[in-house]
């Protein structure tokens, strides 16, 4: 076969890859049978080659040659962790890493720049890799547990940097996991028996799978960006979007369970307790009984994105020196620019703190009157639970 032929196949084989569906089916075939086997292999140094090989391959065969902006952040902020002093390395590398991210979304909004499909997500991803290990290396934690009685850490090797930023567990849709999660999975010695419990955790997938296919077909996202949509009645369009939030989460919904089911098959943030289950909360992204089914809007948003909340909690609710009055905006305000530019995730999620805060106050005002009444207590339910969804479903929005 000549190479003009080789690369004729190669360039339609990317193009076949840059469908939404067929990408996700190609990292679910390459990454779970990767966490399989990642587990087995005799070293930390032969499970970092790879899991980094893992992922350069699967981001240049999605991504092309935008698989340098990842590697690019992933240099730039070795470069600030290595000159900048240490009570302050944290804080430079935030401002580093979302420049970067704010350089990047600038170009992609101005039509400068178009991305490969999912670059955006792995930048995203990369972003709270490179934060956390500032942060954790500032106050004497990267492989510590416990902050209180730690010692001055030393920064790691470049290899070591490189390897956790291209870890390819959580690499693409989640969850995030802290350097030390990465590390004791590296270096444990207790092989856990976790490819059972992994194949279950999957069981949703029987459901979700059909489900987003479903939806897809009769109430697909890419058609709020058509001229025809914008055209629609106002009333036409709010129950599309309403309905387009369902497709949205469902989507979401089966890619974080898959993604757990990744890091339990290769034992990452799994625990073997004395009884011989196998805990695995640490990794865990998604509630969906409880995003679903609680009525309250503050509930559904801790059981949404999880690790990615305590990402927050933990680097900018916590490290930030606003008032507490305002750090609660602050982080919601960051959480909308992580995602995007686009307005959609401005409205759901800067509406979200004065809707979480009417909630309370609703709640609280009628909790005596609801204690007496259940058909009162339902229709409060109902009426919160509707409200809940509305600042959300402004999320699909793309202009």
């Amino acid at each position: 076969m000549s190479l003009e032929v080789a690369g004729e196949y190669y360039s339609r084989f990317c193009e076949i890859l840059q469908s939404d569906s067929v990408s996700f089916l190609f990292l679910l075939g390459t990454s779970f049978p990767a966490a399989l086997l990642l587990k087995y292999l005799p070293s930390p140094t032969a499970k970092q080659i790879f899991s980094i090989t893992i992922a350069l391959i699967q981001t240049y065969l999605i991504c092309a040659a935008d698989t340098l902006l990842p590697i690019l952040l992933c240099i730039c902020s070795y470069i600030t962790l290595r000159i900048a002093p240490k009570r302050v390395c944290g804080r430079l590398i935030f401002h580093v890493s979302f420049s970067f991210l704010l350089i990047f979304k600038l170009l992609v909004f101005s039509g400068m720049f178009i991305p490969s499909y999912l670059v955006d997500s792995v930048l995203l991803l990369m972003v709270l890799r490179v934060c956390s290990y500032g942060y954790d290396y500032q106050l004497d934690r990267v492989l510590e547990g416990d902050i209180k009685d730690s010692k001055p850490s030393q920064i790691c090797s470049l290899f070591d940097y490189f390897g956790y930023c291209f870890c390819f567990v959580g690499y693409w849709t989640g969850p995030f996991f802290t350097y030390q999660t990465y590390n004791k999975m590296l270096h444990s010695k207790t092989l856990i028996r976790s490819s059972k419990l992994a194949l279950a955790h999957m069981k949703p997938m029987l459901i979700l799978l059909p489900l987003h296919m479903l939806q897809n077909t009769y109430n697909s996202l890419d058609y709020t960006m058509e001229e025809e949509f914008l055209n629609k009645t106002f009333l036409y369009k709010f129950i599309y979007l309403v309905a387009g939030f369902w497709t949205f989460k469902v989507k979401f919904y089966g890619g974080w369970v898959i993604a757990e089911a990744i890091c339990i098959a290769c034992n990452l943030g799994t625990v073997e307790k004395e009884d011989g289950t196998i805990d695995y909360s640490s990794i865990i992204n998604i509630d969906i009984y409880n995003t679903e089914l609680q009525w309250e809007l503050a509930q559904c948003v801790r059981s949404w994105n999880k690790t990615v909340q305590q990402w927050m909690k933990t680097y900018v609710y916590d490290t930030t020196h606003l008032p507490k009055s305002v750090r609660t905006d602050f982080v919601f305000g960051l959480s909308a620019f992580w995602h995007g530019i686009r307005p959609g995730y401005y409205l759901t999620f800067l509406s979200a703190p004065p809707m979480i805060k009417l909630q309370q106050k609703v709640g609280n005002l009628t909790r005596k009157a609801r204690e007496k009444s259940q058909d009162l207590e339902m229709s409060v339910q109902l009426d919160l639970g509707t409200s809940s969804e509305r600042p959300l479903s402004c999320t699909v929005l793309h202009a």
